[in-house]
């Protein structure tokens, strides 16, 4: 075995905006020596990245591998730097993510160690000096497309398309990212359809917030039918329920439309090629016209546009825009559904003086579910940035609670100021693992665990308290029972704009108003200026929860068991 050394091959600091390598102490190239890294910890100084050598044998293939961690995104990135004629050069491999499961090994030192053998022998001479740029080279095999390819092209279909996609884990078109969960369903929907196919995937949030998607390890589809196995891969999935209506499920709560998916659609058995900018838009609006609502049918049309640009983006059709971008959905002139029946309405001070109490009552039945309706209230904060909360995202010292990027629809980061109302929810909370029946809830007091976690949570379905299975995911009988006791008209998501609307009218400003909602607008300014405002945001927030304060009942206690 070869001995290690500390030497590592130097840089010149003009590369990128860091001081070279050799400025920071080198750590072990294994997995443990990865995630043993904090990145809050880190001390970055004013630069966006730092730049940590590994220590590797002399004379390695690993020569010149680094971990690029980032200040922003706080990813760790494995980056190849070598020289090519007397030029400094850096090759991303990709970002660190250790093993969870066999559906998703991650990527991590030993993926990294194969990757770069080949890059290495492929790339340097005898002398283990660099005569290509493996950057390059990555880059002419992305692109080059062969006959042989041309001629698979041409034969594939919508529904080939569709498993392709899936296979592919369903990409972002315009950035190398996910999608996010809620864009992920719906595709899905659209695509594979709402049916027994769906029923063998678990939809979830990574740690970036992004949405991602892995086989049920133990499907339970019915009480009727117990010994169903589980699937392990795509393939599997599509041979065993394979398209056609017949596959249909009837259960109106799974699909209650009763809708047929694009997979499962004659429309699928066109191929893809056929799709041009003259036939393509034609197709689309005959097999949209099957659907009777205009808001399903502007759905399926951005899965469609979807599918249309992943094949695109793989060269597997070559028209010049995306066909189904001339498709013109003409709106009607009145909409009347559901989820816009509540669009003018707002809640007022009575009203939300109503709701309070009636939380503070239905906690006993719906504990940390009516708990997150007065958060919402209280901050008018939307459901999946107030549900993703941690308690780690507390800084008391501050008096705010943080809103990652990760979990904030504009993506950038935010916070809540702890006023009196949130404080007095957050008091609410820490009761809760004190209650009789609910002593399995303490371990949600540490750090990194959920601020809300869901009901479901046993100790005995061996759920991890930091996973995306352990946090609530709907507060809808809460509310329902708070629109029963209160008899209050109008959806969850009417708190947001009550909030907003009082918010403005007390601050006199819209511009103040949405430093407290979180929109990303009044305009670019607000947005680029935000940190240095912090001390304003504090008091604007104080003005609003004592205005909350005055019309609530005094420190009403959840009533005990």
């Amino acid at each position: 075995m070869k001995k290690t050394t500390n030497k590592l091959v130097t840089f010149p600091s003009s590369i990128g905006h860091n001081n070279p390598p050799k400025d920071i102490e080198p750590i072990e190239f294994t997995n443990s020596a990865i995630k043993e890294i904090k990145v809050d910890r880190l001390d970055f100084g004013k630069k966006r990245y730092l730049e940590i050598p590994f220590i590797v044998p002399k004379g390695s293939h690993l020569k010149g591998l680094i971990l690029t961690v980032s200040k922003a995104t706080k990813k760790k990135t494995f980056t190849l730097r070598f020289w090519i004629n007397k030029k400094a050069y850096k090759h991303h491999l990709g970002d660190f993510k250790d093993y969870r499961s066999s559906n998703n090994p991650g990527f991590s030192c030993p993926h990294v160690n194969t990757k770069q053998y080949e890059i290495h022998k492929e790339h340097t001479n005898d002398k283990g000096l660099y005569i290509k740029n493996p950057k390059l080279t990555e880059k002419i095999k992305e692109t080059k497309i062969t006959e042989k390819q041309i001629e698979t092209y041409k034969s594939l279909t919508i529904r080939d398309v569709i498993e392709l996609i899936c296979k592919d884990g369903f990409p972002k078109m315009l950035e190398e990212q996910k999608l996010s969960k809620r864009a992920l369903c719906d595709y899905f929907r659209y695509l594979c359809g709402y049916n027994w196919r769906a029923r063998h995937i678990y939809f979830y949030e990574n740690d970036e917030g992004s949405g991602a998607m892995e086989f049920r390890k133990n499907p339970k589809f019915s009480r009727f039918n117990t010994k169903t196995k589980a699937v392990t891969s795509w393939d599997q999935l599509f041979k065993k329920f394979p398209s056609g209506k017949s596959q249909l499920t009837k259960e109106l709560h799974f699909n209650p439309t009763g809708s047929t998916s694009l997979y499962d659609h004659e429309f699928s058995k066109t191929l893809i090629n056929n799709m041009t900018m003259e036939e393509g838009p034609i197709m689309i609006e005959k097999y949209l016209e099957e659907k009777s609502s205009w808001g399903t049918k502007r759905n399926i049309l951005d899965a469609i546009r979807y599918l249309l640009n992943y094949a695109l983006s793989k060269r597997i059709i070559k028209p010049r825009i995306n066909p189904a971008r001339l498709v013109i959905l003409k709106k009607p002139g009145k909409i009347i559904n559901y989820a816009s029946r509540y669009n003018e309405t707002t809640f007022s001070l009575e009203d939300l003086n109503l709701i309070y109490k009636a939380c503070v009552e239905a906690s006993q039945q719906f504990p940390y579910q009516a708990e997150l309706i007065m958060m919402m209230m209280f901050t008018g904060r939307r459901f999946q940035e107030t549900s993703k909360l941690k308690w780690s995202n507390i800084k008391a010292d501050e008096r705010i609670i943080e809103i990652p990027r990760a979990i904030n629809k504009i993506r950038i980061d935010q916070f809540i100021t702890i006023t009196e109302p949130v404080q007095m929810v957050l008091n609410y909370l820490k009761e809760i693992p004190n209650r009789p029946g609910m002593e399995r809830f303490k371990v949600f007091k540490e750090e990194e665990t959920w601020m809300f976690p869901s009901m479901r949570f046993r100790v005995a379905h061996k759920w991890s308290p930091t996973s995306d299975k352990a946090r609530i995911k709907t507060v809808h009988r809460a509310w329902c029972l708070v629109r029963e006791m209160t008899g209050v008209v109008g959806a969850c998501k009417t708190l947001r704009k009550s909030f907003s609307t009082l918010a403005k009218d007390t601050l006199g400003s819209t511009g103040s108003a949405t430093k407290l909602t979180g929109h990303l607008k009044d305009e670019t300014l607000d947005r680029f200026y935000y940190k240095t405002n912090k001390t304003k945001i504090i008091q604007d927030a104080d003005s609003v929860g004592k205005l909350l304060m005055l019309n609530l009942p005094q420190q009403h206690s959840i009533r005990k068991q």
